[in-house]
């Protein structure tokens, strides 16, 4: 785990069997955090965890055999190039108000989806394969234009969940 508001270069390392995230991060100056080239696994919750995270990279990583594979809240983090697998929920989760661009990645054999997008977060994704999840996509529905973009700018293989979250109870 990462000091609060600090930054860090990670690099090519195995990083596993925590019972918390395998790495967490955040806060105002972790906007250079770099994680680069590890191997991120069995981690009994997620696999990397950010919060209130400025603009970051994750890159060139395997990332498989957690509870989740990344999770974030809040965050703007650039997440390309990795092979994310075989969590045993998702692969990535986005929460909060997160912007993540989401580009390149393998993210597959995930139990229940490849990438769930929540609350007020947006995300921007191109040349993703994703496969062999229970869901690749699941989020709110915010258009059909929004949805076309999604599985023309990615290789999609299965179901996805778009649902519309308005709720009137009485």
């Amino acid at each position: 785990m990462l000091v609060d508001s600090s930054s860090a270069h990670i690099e090519k390392n195995r990083i596993y069997q925590n019972y918390k995230a395998n790495i967490a991060y955040g806060g105002t100056n972790s906007a250079d955090t770099v994680i680069l080239t590890n191997k991120i696994f069995q981690s009994r919750s997620e696999g990397i965890f950010c919060i209130e995270g400025g603009f970051s990279w994750i890159k060139f990583n395997e990332i498989y055999d957690n509870q989740d594979g990344i999770i974030m809240y809040d965050s703007c983090i650039h997440i390309s190039n990795n092979k994310i697998h075989e969590n045993q929920r998702s692969g990535i989760i986005c929460s909060g108000s997160s912007f993540p661009k989401i580009e390149v990645n393998e993210i597959y054999g995930n139990h229940q989806t490849g990438i769930t997008v929540r609350d007020n977060s947006r995300i921007a994704t191109k040349d993703n394969k994703m496969f062999a999840n229970f869901y690749q996509f699941s989020m709110k529905s915010f258009n059909s234009a929004k949805q076309r973009s999604l599985m023309k700018n990615n290789k999609i293989e299965g179901e996805n969940e778009f649902y519309n979250s308005t709720c009137f109870l009485f």
